[in-house]
């Protein structure tokens, strides 16, 4: 993971360590048995290499196999993101899209509830307006419905404090 990756100072259940590290150690036996096959011919012992490096790929994933059926089975990983690894794109980016549309909706509810309470304000104020009498209900239904939303920051004090100075 990049260093800038705030899942990376997240340390892995040891479960789910120890499944990387035996695929750490099954990439490098296909590396190695890429090797010897490579040099098949150029090298008498090749063949008997290539043998033992076919078994112990095989052995080492049925270790993982066997492993990940005990330790990981309660992980769930979302068809998504398999999908993703499927075609060879990273699942971060899953994840960055993911979060990018969570931060896009909450944005956009967040926007409605402050238009629904601006609305109920400034209908409290016509209402007290044109009817003083109930003044006192509008009040009892301000205080029950909750109050209001903090004004938004100015856009010269969100400018400053990006470090832009001011508009």
């Amino acid at each position: 993971m990049s260093s800038t990756d705030p899942l990376a100072q997240i340390p892995a259940p040891p479960a789910l360590q120890a499944q990387e590290d035996r695929l750490r150690q099954i990439i490098e036996t296909i590396l190695e048995l890429a090797i010897g096959v490579h040099d098949y011919e150029s090298v008498a012992q090749s063949k008997e290499a290539v043998v033992a490096r076919v078994n112990l790929l095989t052995s080492q994933l049925s270790d993982l196999d066997r492993a990940a059926k005990e330790n990981v089975a309660d992980v769930l990983v979302p068809r998504e993101i398999l999908q993703y690894i499927e075609d060879g794109r990273n699942p971060n980016v899953y994840t960055r899209e993911f979060v990018e549309l969570l931060v896009k909706q909450n944005q956009f509810v967040y926007g409605k509830m402050r238009a629904m309470r601006d609305f109920r304000d400034v209908l409290a104020d016509q209402i007290r307006e044109t009817y003083p009498e109930l003044s006192n209900e509008v009040d009892l239904v301000l205080q029950n419905t909750g109050p209001s939303y903090p004004p938004i920051l100015a856009e010269d004090t969100k400018t400053e404090e990006q470090g832009n100075g001011p508009v």
